[in-house]
């Protein structure tokens, strides 16, 4: 008997397997959502990171305004003489308006709004500053400064981009088994459906391989059809979401630079959800059929 013979293609009747290609395209598109979600999470986080990594902000409040561009004029002098410290700006009225402006709105910060002093200091990366001694000699110019350290901010937002990074992993792992399971109940429900053909292929003398294999063709054509379904419907997802999300956070938020490279493999996941279709029926049928003989 020729082993090219697919006598699955000569059934009209396969209503136990029809719907499986829409399956995969579910689970192709949701696995395609998980990981661009947590590509453009690690993209975006590493842009936001290196903006502020070495970088701390000091604030200087109070409502004499004279009397507050003194102080920093003074805090800079010692910011400046601080070992471990490589640039001190104070920020311009302009630069903290372009930063409260997205907040506040536009025209809503007047000369009466009690906007504080603000100083953007640079660090050396290979030398510790004891930042509680900074802030006690800076305090003893005046009370109402604050020190905001962007590292200790960022541990934690660390802590979160991992945990959602771990969860888009987990829930990557979790589609994968139930298409496993989707497939090897497909598959045994069309070994059921078509027992006496398979009963008659036998006494023909066809060797399990040969049935294997038309099973396994099969359900890789259906994995990769619902894969390239999945895919193309999860990019059209992607792009219209962030296209919807640069209009919204248009000058609010700075988009994070687009992964293109990493981005392009998802282009593999029709292929792997093929071979996961290709190598699950065929460890079904051969399985199955080992406990027919």
């Amino acid at each position: 008997m020729s082993s090219s013979f697919d006598f699955l293609s000569q059934v009209k009747n396969r209503e136990t397997t029809t719907l499986l290609p829409w399956v995969m395209a579910i689970m192709v598109y949701l696995s395609c959502l998980a990981a661009t979600g947590s590509l453009l999470l690690d993209s975006g986080f590493d842009d936001w990171a290196s903006s502020l990594q070495g970088r701390i902000t000091v604030q200087v409040t109070g409502e004499d305004r004279d009397a507050i561009i003194a102080e920093s004029l003074e805090i800079q002098q010692v910011l400046r003489t601080t070992p471990g410290i490589v640039s001190v700006r104070i920020l311009s009225d302009g630069e903290i308006s372009d930063l409260l402006e997205p907040w506040l709105g536009a025209g809503n910060i007047t000369d009466d709004l009690p906007i504080p002093i603000m100083i953007d200091l640079g660090t050396a990366e290979d030398v510790y500053i004891n930042l509680d001694a900074l802030e006690i000699n800076i305090k003893a110019i005046s009370d109402n400064v604050y020190l905001d350290d962007h590292a200790q901010w960022l541990s934690h937002f660390y802590n979160l981009a991992y945990t959602v990074e771990y969860t888009a992993l987990g829930i990557l792992v979790m589609i994968l088994l139930a298409s496993v399971c989707i497939v090897i109940f497909g598959t045994k429900s069309s070994m059921s459906e078509h027992k006496s053909t398979i009963e008659i292929m036998h006494l023909m003398g066809a060797h399990d391989q040969m049935i294997a294999k038309t099973y396994q063709n099969r359900f890789m054509y259906y994995g990769f059809k619902g894969g390239i379904i999945g895919l193309v419907f999860s990019f059209l997802t992607v792009f219209g979401l962030l296209i919807l999300i640069q209009n919204l956070a248009a000058g609010l938020v700075e988009m994070p630079t687009l992964p293109y490279l990493k981005l392009a493999s998802l282009l593999l996941f029709p292929v792997l959800f093929a071979l996961l279709c290709m190598l699950t029926a065929r460890i079904t049928v051969m399985r199955v059929l080992g406990r027919m003989v």
